[in-house]
């Protein structure tokens, strides 16, 4: 495991490896309370329905040493997820050995060239029958309204969904299998992002997830996910790789719908225009 992988990736990369007992565990560890992994190997393989030793050999089967040592990983995993700008700030580097462009430039560069199953979700954007709702969180939720802002002048049936849960929850009502929703979702991750989603999974919908290397639960029911890198030198998280796997999702998507797009862009202008000059 390397430092820009996370202990979710490295399950989810490995998964065709697995026997059928170690991917019941994988989906513990991946789809459940991560602190669950904290337990004794007794506890972890009771709760997950297989053997001691099987929890043992995933460990092992992932490249650490042991059980203790896979914990330790976590740990340190856990304790990255959590952290807030207050810890963030106390452990910045000083501000002489900091090159916050050349570091996010880098980071761009990697979100946007490794965004895996990109033809498929410009597919499904594409399919005009569909309809879009996006969802962010406390600071990702301007994604949400970037991104729908170019949508809604691309193809019709494009809705942001608002922050405050309840109105979000209203729109379960109106999710249903052909809709695609794309949430974004990073670490401190929000459980009303968790939870709604997986309702709205749970209706059919094709979710599309925006998160970081250390994956939001919402990994758990998404069919598409991209991944950035938020970690920078600064005391808060970047969002400029995942603005930019943004940018580029919606230039395929442009370039996909072509003279249709073209059509409802003059269609758009022609109506401004027309209030423009009645008011």
């Amino acid at each position: 495991m390397t430092a820009d992988t996370s202990l979710r990736q490295l399950m989810q990369q490995a998964q065709a490896t697995f026997t059928a007992s170690e991917r019941k565990l994988a989906r513990l560890l991946i789809g459940g309370n991560p602190t669950m992994a904290l337990s004794t190997v007794q506890d972890v393989a009771e709760k997950a329905g297989v053997s001691a030793a099987t929890v043992v050999r995933f460990a092992m089967k992932l490249g650490f040493s042991g059980y203790a040592d896979f914990q330790r990983a976590l740990i340190a995993e856990l304790q990255s997820m959590v952290t807030s700008p207050l810890s963030l700030l106390e452990s910045a580097p000083a501000k002489q050995e900091r090159s916050f462009g050349h570091v996010v430039a880098g980071q761009v560069d990697v979100a946007v060239a490794d965004m895996p199953g990109i033809d498929a979700v410009v597919e499904i954007l594409a399919d005009k029958r569909r309809r879009i709702y996006l969802r962010g969180g406390r600071f990702s939720h301007f994604l949400a309204g970037y991104a729908h802002a170019h949508l809604r002048q691309m193809r019709p049936n494009a809705v942001l969904l608002p922050q405050d849960r309840e109105s979000s929850l209203d729109a379960t009502l109106d999710i249903q299998s052909r809709d695609v929703v794309v949430l974004f979702d990073f670490r401190r991750y929000q459980d009303d992002t968790i939870v709604l989603g997986r309702d709205w999974a749970a209706n059919g919908a094709t979710i599309v997830l925006f998160t970081d290397r250390w994956l939001s639960p919402a990994t758990e029911y998404a069919q598409h996910i991209f991944i950035s890198d938020v970690g920078n030198p600064s005391a808060f998280d970047t969002m400029v790789p995942a603005v930019a796997q943004v940018e580029y999702l919606l230039s395929r998507l442009l370039d996909a719908l072509g003279d249709r797009a073209a059509d409802r862009f003059r269609q758009l202008e022609a109506i401004r225009a027309a209030s423009a000059v009645r008011g």
